[in-house]
């Protein structure tokens, strides 16, 4: 049944158990789990571990292990983007938004086909379909270096940042700078702000909506009367006839 463990020994290793985790219909995940301080060799140990998280007992191993990570699969399975579909079928669908929309960005998760138990994060950007494998954890989901305590928190950070987590953001522009915003000085002496540029990732102040989604209102103009300035160094004020 779906979300159920059986544990049994393992087979790499006599101080070892394995754990058969139903993730899903027909996908099964072997977790293997170290055991220490055995009283006999038959006895269970009084220490499991799974990387390097201790479990005193098989018991709290099953509540502080596998109950959350069925929480996780139970957060993938309502995400708003979440497919249940072959990763080639959605595969075909992003090509044929793109098709109809190519000015637009298209993703979806779905469970990858590769590794067992683990997330597919699947999106379009240009013509070809591409993909981050995305890893499932008591803590939350794995991108790259970096574990996200919900789906909606790594969807944000792939917003911003498609290549991954640590990865250099790419630029719009031949030779530009992979920051999304940067500053430049006009010849009057002032420093300008290209952040009102267009992004690629959707617009800025009076610009359409954002592809995921979102929009900017334009910038309101500060409060109060407009500034006074004083006369040039050297010259005495002037002032209104009466």
């Amino acid at each position: 049944m779906v979300g159920e463990a059986l544990i049994r020994p393992s087979n790499k290793s006599c101080d070892s158990l394995a754990i058969h985790w139903m993730v899903r219909p027909g996908c099964i995940k072997v977790i293997e789990v170290l055991e220490q301080d055995k009283d006999t060799d038959a006895s269970i140990g009084n220490k499991l571990i799974i990387k390097k998280e201790v479990y005193g007992s098989i018991d709290e191993l099953l509540g502080r292990y596998i109950a959350p990570m069925n929480d996780r699969v139970e957060e993938v399975l309502h995400h708003r983007k979440f497919l249940d579909k072959l990763e080639d079928e959605i595969d075909t669908k992003l090509e044929t938004m793109k098709r109809a929309q190519p000015q637009g960005v298209f993703y979806f998760i779905c469970w990858s086909e590769s590794y067992p138990g683990y997330v597919s994060l699947r999106f379009i950007m240009s013509k070809t379909p591409r993909h981050h494998t995305i890893g499932v954890s008591p803590e939350g989901f794995a991108w790259g270096p970096k574990t996200y305590s919900s789906m909606d928190r790594l969807m944000n950070d792939f917003k911003k940042n498609p290549a991954g987590p640590g990865a250099k953001l790419q630029s719009n522009r031949p030779g530009g700078s992979s920051s999304s915003m940067s500053s430049r000085t006009t010849g009057t002496g002032v420093r300008t702000d290209d952040s009102n540029r267009q992004s690629r990732w959707g617009a800025r102040s009076n610009a359409p909506p954002s592809r995921w989604g979102n929009s900017i209102p334009p910038p309101m103009p500060p409060p109060g009367p407009p500034p006074n300035f004083a006369p040039p160094p050297g010259q005495p004020p002037t002032f209104a006839p009466r």
